[in-house]
């Protein structure tokens, strides 16, 4: 019982005010995972900021057998989509790579 609750503390001062959510209710439709940008905002209605970005990931390079022997940089698109439903509802930022989405994170109150 008490290994429960730590790892439940551990896990919110990790997070911090940030946190991973599963899913996002819009008006009763949930989005998830995997969702493109056009259908979380035909579901969700536009978002109140938009960041949009690249990160650069190693993408390796395989030789003819198929082993990997370098790695070469790669910018990815990245786009932070946050929403912000008023202040009896927390700030979702949803966060799309390559056209899909692929982390949902909660933030404080909104405003």
């Amino acid at each position: 019982m008490y290994v429960k609750g730590a790892v439940v503390l551990l896990i919110t001062v990790l997070f911090g005010v940030m946190g991973l959510a599963w899913a996002l209710d819009c008006s009763g439709r949930l989005i998830s995972l995997g969702h493109t940008p056009w259908e979380v905002q035909a579901i969700c209605g536009d978002p109140a900021q938009l960041e949009d970005s690249f990160e650069v990931i190693l993408k390796p390079v395989h030789d003819r057998a198929g082993h990997a022997i370098d790695h070469i940089p790669i910018a990815i698109p990245k786009s932070v989509w946050i929403y912000n439903f008023g202040p009896t509802r927390l700030i979702y930022l949803l966060t799309f790579r390559e056209g899909k989405l692929v982390k949902i994170e909660t933030g404080g109150y909104g405003h």
